[in-house]
């Protein structure tokens, strides 16, 4: 019962900063849908983007080819995450196609305010600027990088049949947990057309690979794994 009002607690507290944070959030997405993010385009960085696809497909190598059950991970689920990714970065750095799609079907006006620049780095050669939104959603990014690293290092350096310690204390599927958030950053940063159409249809297959996952699990060890889902939730 102490638990679940957490967890309610928790939520709520997710959705009041959320509902708060809507307006500025719709503002960044106008911003970029609209046009006036043409100064911080990048185009034509195939090196950029082949640099960023390879590294965040080497994300999930441990998951597809460490599985410790035969659900067959490399199906629907790695299709579309590795959708999502390719899309992702051949928008940002390579053919800006959102912007080219809506910004003429928009007003460029001052109904919506410059985006502030907090942080400018340059990497191989390249100059990029960093507006809040932009460091939201590379903080939610890094974050499911480290779920996804620490579940991996949890799960695979137990010897547990049932692993039920550290971060799967908390959630039955941690690493799925930090893959939708990796996603999901990356599109509060760069909120493109293409990944918003992706997001439910990931969220959606790593429900479907989670549960046809838990039937396997519960096939091979029966009760024990009965007795650690009824105290851990399924995601969060």
């Amino acid at each position: 019962m102490v638990e679940l009002t957490r967890r309610r607690l928790a939520f709520a507290v997710v959705a009041v900063v959320a509902l708060v944070s809507l307006p500025s959030f719709v503002e960044h997405v106008m911003y970029f849908v609209s046009g006036q993010v043409d100064a911080a385009i990048i185009q034509g960085r195939w090196d950029i983007v082949a640099l960023n696809v390879v590294v965040f497909l080497l994300v999930v190598l441990p998951l597809v080819f460490g599985m410790r059950w035969r659900v067959d991970w490399r199906s629907g689920s790695m299709g579309v995450y590795a959708a999502f990714i390719v899309s992702l970065f051949v928008e940002m750095y390579g053919v800006p196609l959102t912007v080219y799609l809506t910004s003429p079907a928009l007003t460029v006006g001052a109904s919506t305010p410059p985006q502030q620049v907090l942080l400018e780095f340059t990497v191989l050669g390249q100059g990029f600027s960093m507006t809040f939104w932009k460091l939201v959603g590379a903080g939610i990014t890094v974050a499911g990088l480290l779920i996804v690293a620490v579940g991996w290092v949890t799960i695979y350096s137990s010897d547990e049949e049932v692993v039920s310690s550290g971060i799967y204390a908390y959630s039955r599927h941690p690493q799925y947990v930090g893959i939708f958030l990796v996603v999901f950053g990356w599109f509060v940063h760069w909120p493109s057309l293409l990944t918003l159409a992706l997001l439910p249809v990931l969220a959606y297959f790593y429900y479907r690979l989670a549960i046809a996952e838990e039937r396997e699990v519960r096939d091979e060890l029966g009760e024990a794994y009965d007795e650690y889902a009824e105290t851990t939730p399924r995601f969060v």
